[in-house]
């Protein structure tokens, strides 16, 4: 009796049906330049397309922006999205945040991208001209790849120990709005850590000027964003989460391939 039931069982289990994959996949990215492959791929409908070639049908593919990776780590934490874009430095907290629990992971590479350090302070020329009359708005505090670069930076100039020196100073604020209060005049914002297009924008105008650059910080170029998703996404959504590379590939494959057309997308969906 005991081995009948053991085969009754055997055989529902071989029968059950295999667990669809979801229906619905959450990006989210940031602002600027940094993340056109993302802009094109919600922008020409890629990940549908390579979901549709992967033979999961209509997938709906919602897209969320955010000001930096702190924001994005809680929303990959608390399962309100699927896939984010952070800096290594974020990819770094929250892989040993959650390690045993959702193991956050890199996904993938997306871009190396210089970042610059702008002010509108006449009196600034280097770091040891910041004083507590200064804010430098960055997208996140301490844990924004601008808040690293920074720290580093103030290491290098200041010494190891005072590596935190500038901290103080530094205020969280999305891009756009660091851009705006920067070049408004009327803000206590007196420097950003831009990436482009921003800082681009900022440096084609006169009164303002680069106190640093990050490729300086670093000795050369190095990883700027990547992309994160958790150990159990990718392993309940196998065909889903090769959709996203695929079309992320694709995308970036394009971006090489036509700057200009891929510039001109970028103005457009923007």
């Amino acid at each position: 009796m005991r081995r009948l039931l053991v085969s009754i069982g055997l055989i529902g289990l071989l029968a059950a049906p295999a667990r669809a994959e979801v229906s619905e996949l959450r990006v989210a990215k940031q602002y600027g330049l940094a993340y056109l492959q993302l802009i094109l791929m919600e922008d020409q409908r890629l990940i549908e397309k390579h979901a549709k070639a992967a033979a999961l049908g209509d997938i709906a593919v919602t897209w969320a922006t955010f000001r930096s990776s702190d924001v994005m780590n809680d929303s990959l934490i608390a399962g309100t999205v699927d896939f984010v874009c952070v800096g290594t430095p974020g990819l770094a907290t929250i892989w040993a945040k959650t390690r045993g629990t959702i193991d956050v992971r890199g996904a993938a590479g997306l871009n190396a991208v210089p970042v610059h350090l702008i002010t509108r302070n006449p009196a600034v020329k280097t770091l040891r001209d910041f004083t507590d009359k200064d804010r430098i708005a960055l997208p996140a505090v301490k844990v924004s790849i601008q808040a690293i670069f920074l720290q580093m930076a103030a290491a290098k100039e200041f010494g190891p120990g005072n590596y935190a020196k500038l901290d103080p100073l530094t205020v969280s604020m999305a891009h756009p709005d660091a851009f705006a209060a920067l070049t408004g005049g009327q803000s206590e914002i007196t420097a950003h850590f831009a990436s482009p297009p921003f800082s681009y924008r900022e440096m084609a105008r006169p009164e303002l000027r680069v106190v640093l650059k990050s490729y300086d910080v670093i000795g050369g170029k190095m990883s700027f964003n990547v992309v994160a998703a958790t150990n159990k996404f990718r392993a309940t959504n196998p065909k889903l989460y090769g959709a996203f590379l695929a079309a992320l590939e694709e995308a970036t494959a394009s971006i090489n391939a036509d700057k200009r057309a891929a510039a001109e997308a970028y103005l457009r969906v923007t």
